[in-house]
């Protein structure tokens, strides 16, 4: 059932991949209004309006930015373009949503930073829609609440065999030079979720990896260098011992998975390959049978959302936070990750970066 808010927010989005995907229908649902469409190739931009009965169609991003029937952009572009649109889109008087990772650097961050505290009455998020998903707010909930005591060591782990075969093409997403790598798709989706948990990281420690060196190319018909990273290991560190590791690879054989185990003095919570959340406390910890929880907050029927995946439930409960958002004096949605949290978190992979490449610890 489509939620609607008493104010129509019209998205237009600047490109099309994981907006066709996710976005559209996730927003449609959630009460947007999916308004119109902007990709590299006007084809693209056709079909994308045409499959999803959007009537407006911009040539340029810079056409769509300036439109008066669009209340809310979303950038949906590789991150080599985030900085120049976001910050012309807020300049424009318009609201953004922007992927991750935030920018190429912590420089180009910055700067989309300075744009939007520009702009104090638009609303400025990256799209960390994790944050969202009920399985890991309500574990947030109960981390808060006490249900593990003081936290001890967070695991978070993402992993796809989609990087391992050497059939992959080339694309964007092996080029560092646009943004492309698992440390910035995903890994900054985790070290989100990581600071949204436990805060402050203090330092960390990180590996990178590329399975395989060269790519087929097909619009040049010919191996392209791989420059991007195939798979990221972080080792964390917070204030007062807590300890956290992010595993996200591409290079993992079967299927796709993601998992939270977080550990506490008092006990401990886990989120499954599936989404479900699994607790022990009490006399039962650390030795007693994990018990499954109830999460009050998922609501919505997953047969009606393009995909199972964590991303695309999140995704849902971010577009309703944003469809609320407007229905107030001020456009706010609690909990949604600002372009400070994007600063953050830019800050966190500029030093995964550097730490791999130095092989020591980076603090932050």
């Amino acid at each position: 059932m489509t939620v609607a808010p008493s104010t129509p927010v019209r998205v237009g989005y600047i490109g099309v991949g994981w907006a066709d995907r996710i976005q559209i229908p996730t927003h449609r649902l959630a009460g947007l209004t999916p308004q119109a469409v902007c990709a590299g190739h006007v084809e693209r931009a056709q079909r994308v309006a045409h499959k999803h009965g959007i009537s407006e169609i911009y040539p340029s991003w810079e056409e769509l930015v300036a439109s008066p029937n669009v209340d809310l952009v979303s950038v949906v572009t590789p991150p080599h373009l985030h900085a120049e649109i976001a910050a012309a889109a807020l300049a424009a008087g318009k609201h953004v949503v922007c992927e991750k990772p935030m920018a190429l650097n912590v420089a180009e961050a910055e700067k989309m930073l300075a744009a939007a505290q520009a702009a104090p009455d638009r609303l400025a998020v990256i799209d960390h829609e994790l944050r969202f998903n009920p399985a890991r707010a309500h574990l947030r909930k109960l981390l808060r609440g006490g249900y593990v005591g003081s936290p001890l060591f967070l695991r978070l782990t993402w992993f796809s065999p989609n990087r391992l075969d050497p059939r992959q093409p080339w694309n964007w997403n092996s080029d560092a030079e646009r943004g492309g790598g698992i440390l910035g798709g995903v890994g900054s989706h985790l070290f989100d979720l990581a600071r949204w948990l436990l805060w402050r990281v203090d330092a960390l420690s990180a590996q990178l990896q590329t399975g395989h060196a060269l790519r087929h190319d097909a619009a040049a018909d010919a191996q392209r260098r791989v420059t991007a990273d195939d798979a990221a290991s972080l080792q964390l560190q917070f204030g007062a011992g807590v300890q956290a590791r992010i595993e996200a690879s591409a290079l993992h054989p079967g299927g796709r998975g993601m998992t939270v185990l977080l550990v506490g003095t008092e006990g401990a919570l886990r989120i499954d390959e599936d989404d479900a959340l699994w607790g022990v406390q009490g006399e039962g910890f650390p030795r007693g049978e994990w018990q499954l929880l109830p999460i009050p907050d998922h609501t919505v029927n997953i047969a009606d959302l393009p995909s199972r995946s964590p991303f695309t439930v999140g995704s849902y409960y971010l577009a309703r936070g944003l469809a609320a958002a407007f229905d107030g004096d001020e456009p706010v949605v609690p909990d949604a990750a600002t372009f400070y949290d994007g600063l953050a978190v830019q800050r966190g992979l500029d030093a995964a970066r550097r730490s791999s490449h130095e092989g020591a610890w980076v603090g932050l």
